[in-house]
C-alpha cells in the first residue's frame, strides 16, 4: 500500500475536522489550513470560468474552500483514501475527484483557469516535475492562473521530513525515517524555479518562514 493512503488512513480515523466560518471577506468560508498568501490571491483575483484543478488535492481543504468561492471543482490525489474523503466532504459540489499519479497523468489541454498544488509536487524528482509544470501550461485556458508551492532549497536543512535521509543529488533526498520514507523530495534555488516557470507570464514568487515558495503564474 502507498506510504500516502496510509498516512490518509491514519487521518481518516481521526474524523474530519472541516468547518465553516465567517472571515469577515468571503462568507461562511473554509479556513482552516489554508494559507494565508492563497486567501489574499483567490479573493482578489478575478477568474473567467471559476474551473479550477487541485493536483494532489488532499483531503480537500482547498476545494472545499475554493468551492464556497463559486468555483467547479476537480482534484486528483495518488490515495484511493484521500479521493474518497474530498469526495465526501465536497458532495453534490465536487465536479471531478480520481485518483492518478501526478507525473503520469493526461490533463485536458485548455480547460482550467486555475490549476493550484499545495505542498505536493517536491514529492518527486526534478525532471518529472518540470514535465507536470509543462503540462498545467498547456492544461490552462489564456489568461488562467496557477498557484503552487515549491520548497526552497534552503528548507532541506530545517524539515522534519528529511531529518534523515539518502541524498540522490545536490538537492534531492529519499527520507529514511517517517511517513515519508522511499519517497523522494526535491528543493530549488529560486532561479531554479523562475526556470522551469519560463513559459508563464507575470510570475510572481514569496516565499515563508518555512522555506516553501508560492508561485503564481499566468499563461
Amino acid at each position: 500500500m502507498p506510504n500516502w493512503d496510509k498516512i490518509y488512513q491514519a487521518k481518516n480515523k481521526g474524523g474530519q475536522t472541516w468547518q465553516k466560518m465567517r472571515d469577515g471577506i468571503t462568507p461562511f468560508c473554509f479556513l482552516e489550513g489554508i494559507r494565508p498568501e492563497f486567501r489574499k490571491f483567490a479573493e482578489k483575483t478575478k477568474f473567467s470560468q471559476k474551473q479550477v484543478l487541485d493536483i494532489g488535492c488532499g483531503q480537500g481543504r482547498y476545494l472545499i474552500y475554493l468551492a464556497e468561492l463559486g468555483f467547479k471543482t476537480d482534484g486528483v490525489d495518488s490515495s484511493p483514501t484521500a479521493v474518497k474523503m474530498t469526495k465526501k466532504a465536497l458532495g453534490k459540489k465536487a465536479d471531478r475527484i480520481w485518483r492518478a499519479d501526478m507525473f503520469k497523468m493526461k490533463i485536458p489541454k485548455n480547460k482550467y483557469d486555475l490549476i493550484i498544488s499545495i505542498s505536493t509536487v517536491q514529492h518527486g524528482l526534478k525532471n518529472d516535475l518540470a514535465k507536470l509544470i509543462k503540462n498545467i501550461y498547456q492544461a490552462l485556458l489564456p489568461g488562467g492562473y496557477t498557484f503552487i508551492s515549491i520548497p526552497d532549497q534552503g528548507a532541506l536543512k530545517i524539515w522534519r521530513t528529511c531529518k534523515k535521509y539518502k541524498r540522490l543529488n545536490k538537492n534531492t533526498v529519499v527520507p529514511l525515517v517517517g511517513p515519508e520514507i522511499g519517497t523522494p523530495h526535491s528543493f530549488y534555488s529560486k532561479k531554479e524555479i523562475q526556470e522551469i516557470f519560463s513559459q508563464f507570464s507575470n510570475l510572481e514568487m514569496t516565499k515563508n518562514k518555512h522555506g516553501q515558495w508560492s508561485v503564481i503564474g499566468t499563461k
